[in-house]
C-alpha cells in the first residue's frame, strides 16, 4: 500500500513536470512568434442553405425547384451579400492575426511571403457555409386551474457558419483541414404576469429576433475567433514539435491576447478533419 502511494506520487510529479515544460514552451512561442509570416488565401464564394424548408412531399420536385423553394422561404440567407460577408470575415481574420504580431499577406503577395525566413504558414479558407435553421424551445408553465405543469413551445431562429481551413507549413506538402462551427440565434427573456384579481398567471416573452446586422456582425466576430484559434493551433504545434523526448504532449494551451494570459485545457479549438 505504501509502495503504491509512492509510485502514484512519482507519476503525479512526472505529469506536473511535463505540464511545466509545455507551459514553458507556450510562453516561449508567445514571446518569439512576432514577425512570423502567414499567407491567407481567401475564398470568393459563400455557400448558403436554408434547412427550414417545408414543401409537399407528395410532389416530385426537381433539385432546382427545391433550391428555389428553400431560397424563397429563407428569412436571412436570401438577403446576405456574399461579397460583403466574405470581405468582413477575411478582413477581420487578417486584422486579428496582425494584432497577434504575425506578418500577414494575402494571395497576390506570394513573392514577398516566400522570401521570408521559416517558419511561416499558409492558411487557405477552403470553404465557408452559412446555414439558416430553427429549433423549438419550451417553457415549463404551471396551470392554476388543475395544478399540473405544461409546456409552451416557441420557435428559435438560428444562423450557423461552418468553415473549412487548409493549413500547412510553407514549402511543404503536409496539409491539415481544420473545421469550425458556430451560430447565432434569437434571444429571449421570459417573465410572468400575475393577475391577482382574476387569479391567473400569464407568460410574458421579450423576443430579440435576429436581424441582418447580426449576421454581418457574426462575420466579423467569426473572423476574429478563427484568428484566435489559429494562434492556438500554431502555438500547440510548436509545443508538440519542441517537447523533449520522453514527454508526451497532454495539454492544449490557449492564449488570451487581451489579458496576455495562458489557459490550460480549454476545449474550444478546431476539429482536425485529416
Amino acid at each position: 500500500m505504501f509502495r503504491f502511494f509512492i509510485i502514484s506520487i512519482g507519476c503525479f510529479l512526472f505529469l506536473l513536470a511535463g505540464c511545466s515544460v509545455e507551459r514553458g514552451l507556450a510562453k516561449k512561442y508567445v514571446k518569439n512568434h512576432a514577425g512570423s509570416g502567414i499567407m491567407v488565401i481567401p475564398v470568393f464564394e459563400l455557400y448558403k442553405d436554408n434547412l427550414t424548408v417545408s414543401y409537399d412531399t407528395a410532389v416530385g420536385y426537381s433539385p432546382e425547384q427545391l433550391d428555389s423553394i428553400a431560397w424563397v422561404q429563407s428569412c436571412y440567407i436570401q438577403d446576405v451579400s456574399d461579397s460583403v460577408f466574405l470581405t468582413l470575415f477575411t478582413n477581420s481574420l487578417v486584422d486579428e492575426l496582425s494584432a497577434f504580431g504575425f506578418d500577414v499577406y494575402v494571395d497576390g503577395s506570394s513573392d514577398i511571403f516566400f522570401s521570408l525566413p521559416d517558419p511561416k504558414w499558409m492558411v487557405q479558407i477552403a470553404q465557408l457555409q452559412l446555414n439558416e435553421d430553427h429549433r423549438t424551445g419550451y417553457d415549463q408553465l404551471y396551470s392554476v386551474d388543475d395544478g399540473e405543469f405544461y409546456y409552451k413551445p416557441f420557435r428559435i431562429n438560428e444562423v450557423n457558419l461552418c468553415s473549412w481551413f487548409e493549413v500547412s507549413r510553407a514549402n511543404t506538402g503536409n496539409k491539415q483541414v481544420l473545421y469550425l462551427e458556430g451560430y447565432i440565434q434569437d434571444a429571449f427573456k421570459m417573465g410572468f404576469d400575475f393577475d391577482l384579481m382574476e387569479g391567473k398567471v400569464g407568460l410574458l416573452g421579450d423576443r430579440d429576433s435576429l436581424e441582418m446586422d447580426n449576421v454581418y456582425k457574426m462575420a466579423e466576430q467569426s473572423g476574429e475567433k478563427h484568428a484566435e484559434l489559429l494562434f492556438d493551433y500554431f502555438m500547440n504545434d510548436y509545443i508538440r514539435e519542441n517537447l523533449p523526448s520522453g514527454i508526451v504532449n497532454r495539454e492544449y494551451f490557449h492564449y488570451n491576447r487581451k489579458t496576455k494570459s495562458l489557459i490550460k485545457g480549454l476545449p474550444e479549438r478546431f476539429d482536425v478533419v485529416n
